[in-house]
C-alpha cells in the first residue's frame, strides 16, 4: 500500500477545486512550479497511455468482430439462435401442449361432423323425393329446349321470307 507522502501522488484537498491549493502550502514557489511541471509531464504520459490503450482496445474489438464473422457468429446468427431457443421453449411449454391437444380434438370433432353431414347429404340425394324432383326438372328442361328449338327454326324460316316476317318473329319472342 502506498503512503500518503508518495511523491507521484499530490495531496489534494477534498473541499477545494482549486489546483493552487492542491500543492503543499509549505513548498516554495519554485518547488510548487517544479511539482506542477512534474504533474503536467505525468498527465501527458497518462493521456498517451490512455490513447494507446484505446487503440489496443479498438484493435482487439475489431479482431473479435473478425473472428466472430469467420466463425459465423454474427448479430443475425445470435438473434436467430435466440429466437430458435425461444420457439423451442415455447413449443415445449405446457400451455402450447394443451392448446395443441385442444386443437387436435376440435379437428377430429369437426371432421366427424363433416363426415356425418356428407352421409346425410348422400342419403338425401338418394331419396325418392330428390330422384322424382330431378326427373321432373329434367323433363321440364327438355320441354323448354324442344320448344326453343321449334321457335328458333320458325324464326329462321320467317327471316328467309323477308323483312315483314322478321318483325312478326321479334314480336312473337317478346
Amino acid at each position: 500500500m502506498e503512503s500518503a507522502e508518495s511523491p507521484s501522488q499530490p495531496e489534494v484537498s477534498m473541499n477545494s477545486g482549486n489546483a493552487e491549493e492542491a500543492v503543499r502550502p509549505e513548498l516554495t514557489s519554485e518547488e510548487k512550479e517544479a511539482k506542477e511541471n512534474e504533474w503536467r509531464e505525468e498527465l501527458i504520459k497518462t493521456e498517451e497511455e490512455v490513447n494507446t490503450l484505446k487503440q489496443v482496445l479498438a484493435s482487439k474489438q475489431k479482431r473479435v468482430t473478425d473472428l466472430r464473422r469467420l466463425l459465423g457468429i454474427g448479430i443475425v446468427s445470435k438473434i436467430s439462435k435466440d429466437v430458435n431457443q425461444g420457439i423451442s421453449r415455447l413449443s415445449e411449454s405446457e400451455v402450447v401442449m394443451k392448446a395443441n391437444t385442444a386443437l387436435k380434438t376440435a379437428g377430429e370433432k369437426t371432421s366427424a361432423a363433416f363426415s356425418t353431414v356428407g352421409k346425410k347429404l348422400e342419403d338425401v340425394k338418394n331419396s325418392e323425393f330428390v330422384k322424382s324432383f330431378e326427373e321432373k326438372v329434367g323433363h321440364a328442361y327438355d320441354s323448354v329446349k324442344q320448344e326453343w328449338s321449334k321457335q328458333k327454326s320458325k324464326s329462321l324460316f320467317a327471316i328467309s321470307n323477308g323483312p315483314v316476317s322478321v318483325a312478326v318473329v321479334i314480336s312473337h319472342l317478346s
